[in-house]
């Protein structure tokens, strides 16, 4: 759900500087206060949440406080309440937020075999869907708790409630039971992270847990397991990176690689990393997942100032062509615009022919502005979804280029679209920690473009051939896309033609307001299609 805010003046933003002195000149009393009085001006679901991290962060402080434990009762109500529930197959879930909270609240006061029967009791037949809570999609959605946590905190229990000697095997089922509300990533780490103290017996657990989850076989594809990820888990905390080392050498799996080579990262010992990306790239062979550890190898021989950078670049890049990796590759040895044009010719017929935005920059790059026209002109309408339509980078660098003979700017939607194509998708998914460690420099499309758009002359036979192909191009998008009724793609469509009637040369003006009031009269009854062209026209940065 998209939040708006509100027009007016933007929020003042109280600064981490004045925040932290604002706390440290208030006294213990003063501050109880005010939270109290922050709890009692929210709404029950922030309420909640908000006291339930409260309570965690006090139990895990140094004093040693524990709520007290609820009662006795709670266990043979939740019971009661989760058989009521699978017999008419539904249930409140406000009542379930309850019932989890005050298994939440027997855990914090280290009664975990309360815990572990209430967590049982519901998370299991949630997880089965025998108890349906009206959710569209996820049990979060309608429950105002971690379900994340309460998962961790039910593990947590079965552990320290089963004997040794079951133990793997309790947790291991534990973990297969709610795996449908809640995935496990790495259970010693998040049993460690909802724990008040070290886990009990943990020296005693993880052999067994190795030796249980050893006994799984792993998948067939490149793509590891849970049981395989888990297994990683385990042999860092029984044998640290070198037992990490061992197991890549071993499986030969791309994941366990990675592994070992992030465990060197983390530990800030580039020389180690170097190594084990250099060798994890051997042993994987030709994976896709070998450009990956080429990646890790560039970075690591970048923080060691080594020489080789710019080469490592260069063979991560043809292991495993993408965008983001011949960029960086581009610009790693800061040359001149004849040496980036040089480089571009050598390396065009080595790049995929289905990398769209990849070939587009390489003949753009290349000063072969008749082979980058072509490929624009020939690209599909509708292919602008795929990241590798070559009308990502073309038609905006065109664009661009045709600016510099008129007055006119390229519309920033145009421009933004070359910002961002340049990123890999996967990106977002990247932890907080991964975000603060060092990556290679990787520019954006428009930078690099824009850097050496002055030293790109073209004769009149070239700049008929971007105008012609930007024309063909947005008549194709705009054909294709009101063929089958894509009304979320009618603006950019609209954009396209609009660009290019904006930025055609002066002698040819005429003609392309000629086309584009032809297309206006090709498609006069989709009025949506002409509201959007009319937008279009009168934006400022068609108008200028």
């Amino acid at each position: 759900m998209m939040v708006r805010r509100r027009s007016g003046l933007p929020a003042a933003r109280t600064t981490d500087t004045d925040l932290g002195r604002a706390l440290e000149a208030m006294t213990a009393p003063e501050l109880r206060s005010f939270v109290r009085a922050v709890l009692d001006e929210l709404k029950d679901e922030q309420r909640g949440r908000v006291i339930d991290s409260l309570m965690t962060r006090a139990v895990r402080g140094d004093v040693g406080w524990k709520p007290n434990r609820p009662s006795p009762r709670v266990v043979n109500d939740a019971r009661s309440f989760a058989d009521a529930a699978q017999q008419v197959g539904h249930a409140d879930p406000d009542d379930v937020r309850e019932y989890l909270r005050l298994a939440s609240k027997a855990f914090l006061a280290g009664d975990h075999a309360s815990a572990r029967a209430v967590f049982e009791a519901l998370l299991i037949p949630i997880s089965t869907v025998d108890i349906d809570l009206g959710q569209h999609e996820l049990v979060d959605d309608v429950l105002s708790v971690d379900v994340h946590t309460c998962v961790a905190r039910y593990l947590t229990s079965v552990y320290t409630t089963t004997p040794l000697p079951d133990r793997a095997g309790a947790v291991f089922k534990a973990i297969e039971n709610v795996k449908p509300i809640g995935t496990v990533l790495n259970p010693i780490g998040e049993m460690e992270g909802v724990s008040a103290g070290a886990l009990p017996d943990l020296g005693a657990f993880l052999p067994r847990w190795l030796k249980h989850l050893a006994r799984r076989r792993p998948s067939k594809d490149e793509w590891e397991s849970d049981h395989e990820r888990w297994l990683r888990e385990t042999v860092l905390w029984l044998k640290g990176v070198s037992g990490l080392e061992r197991l890549a050498r071993k499986t030969k799996r791309p994941q366990a690689c990675l592994a070992w080579c992030e465990a060197l990262v983390d530990r800030g010992d580039w020389a180690g990393a170097l190594h084990a990306y250099d060798a994890s790239a051997v042993l994987v062979g030709k994976s896709h997942w070998r450009g990956e550890l080429l990646d890790g190898a560039a970075l690591a021989a970048q923080q060691l100032k080594r020489s080789d950078v710019a080469d490592r670049l260069a063979v991560a890049w043809h292991a495993a062509p993408t965008l983001p990796r011949l960029l960086r590759w581009l610009v790693s040895e800061d040359g001149s615009p004849t040496d980036l044009r040089a480089k571009a010719r050598k390396i065009v017929s080595r790049c995929p022919k289905t990398a769209g935005r990849q070939l587009g920059l390489l003949r753009l790059l290349a000063r072969d502005i008749s082979a980058a026209a072509d490929l624009l002109s020939q690209a599909p309408g509708l292919g602008w979804s795929s990241d590798e339509h070559p009308g990502h980078v073309l038609f905006p660098s065109f664009a661009l280029l045709l600016a510099r003979r008129t007055s006119k700017r390229v519309p920033d939607a145009l421009l933004a679209s070359l910002d961002s194509t340049c990123r890999d998708p996967l990106e977002v998914l990247s932890s907080d920690d991964v975000e603060r460690r060092p990556r290679l420099r990787t520019p954006s499309i428009a930078t690099l473009i824009q850097g050496v758009s002055s030293t790109i002359t073209f004769v009149e036979e070239d700049l008929r051939s971007m105008v012609d192909s930007m024309c063909a191009a947005a008549e194709r998008r705009v054909e294709e896309i009101l063929n089958r009724s894509r009304r979320r793609q009618y603006g950019h469509a609209a954009m396209l033609v609009a660009s290019c009637v904006a930025l055609a040369p002066a002698a040819g003006g005429e003609d392309l307001s000629a086309w584009m009031m032809g297309l206006r009269q090709t498609y006069s009854r989709r009025h949506a299609f002409r509201e959007e062209l009319r937008r279009a026209m009168e934006s400022p940065d068609v108008r200028d």
